[in-house]
């Protein structure tokens, strides 16, 4: 499979079982599961599918075919959604960001689910780039 790197206009943020993604220029936001969070992170260290899947097993019980075969189809949710681009060889090489780290030795590996990538029915109407906005009303 394909390096995939995550698009620039994209917005990521942690939440407590997951993430959310804001992508600027289509004001979509799309929630991720646990696993799919991981993913995400994984796609500024991960060489290639194979590289991802064995990051993936350190933290989750990872169970070969099926586990490859999930994560593919969400890297494809990923592309068709213009969260995350493949990495053209052109390019050059894209700066590494850090890899996830593996859990501590008495940590148990938790069950491997399949990533989820849930779009939010509507876009955002207006998004705020800058609190300080003059133009904003300030609030009371």
């Amino acid at each position: 499979m394909v390096q995939m790197m995550k698009h620039d206009e994209v917005v990521y943020t942690d939440l407590e079982e997951g993430a959310v993604l804001l992508h600027l220029e289509t004001r979509f936001y799309y929630s991720l599961n646990e696993v799919g969070q991981a993913v995400w992170r994984l796609l500024d260290s991960a060489e290639n599918l194979e590289d991802m899947l064995e990051k993936l097993a350190e933290e989750y019980e990872v169970d070969g075919q099926s586990a490859k075969d999930s994560v593919s189809r969400f890297l494809q949710e990923l592309e068709r959604e213009k969260l995350a681009l493949p990495h053209r060889e052109a390019e050059g090489e894209r700066p590494h960001q850090g890899s996830a780290s593996a859990p501590a030795p008495s940590q148990q590996k938790r069950p491997f689910v399949e990533p989820e990538l849930i779009k939010h029915d509507e876009p955002l109407h207006e998004v705020v780039m800058n609190p300080f906005d003059p133009q904003l009303p300030l609030a009371e």
